[in-house]
């Protein structure tokens, strides 16, 4: 089942904006600036991200779970032609190793380093889907902690 999402412009009367009215890079621009718009839960590590397969992922986070999110946006209905998209950019993401996250975090946060963005406070773990392990803090925004060792699990 699709989920739908709709703009609105509050004031004394609230009035649905129409998808004419909104670009799909102004509302990656809104998620970027305010990633709650889609999850509180979510991290955003990268943005216009290359795969190997020469697609380009709209953004990319990590969920409490650890487990990355692939965030595609598109305007209208969503072809076929999208869902074999997404699947090709759900195997790149399976395959990405601990050392490729941390590169595409640094280059989406200018140069942050992953491993330091959060040490605050006890923080459950949990694994990835290429079970690498990550931890999070409950704070938000929500920060992750990669341990030095980490490595995926076999």
């Amino acid at each position: 089942m699709p989920i739908h999402h709709a703009l609105w412009r509050v004031g004394q009367h609230p009035e649905r904006l129409t998808g004419s009215q909104i670009s799909e890079k102004q509302l990656e621009d809104m998620i970027v600036e305010q990633p709650e718009i889609l999850s509180s839960d979510w991290m955003l590590i990268a943005r216009q991200v290359k795969t190997a397969f020469g697609g380009i992922v709209d953004l990319l986070a990590v969920a409490p779970d650890g487990s990355l999110v692939l965030i595609e946006i598109k305007r209208g209905l969503t072809p076929r032609d999208v869902v074999a998209q997404a699947l090709d950019y759900a195997s790149w993401v399976k395959g990405l190793e601990i050392a490729e996250i941390s590169r595409l975090y640094a280059a989406f946060s200018d140069g942050g380093d992953l491993a330091k963005a959060s040490r605050s406070g006890s923080t459950p773990s949990w694994k990835n889907t290429s079970g690498t392990s990550l931890t999070r803090s409950s704070s938000w925004p929500p920060s992750w902690t990669i341990p030095r060792n980490a490595s995926p699990s076999t």
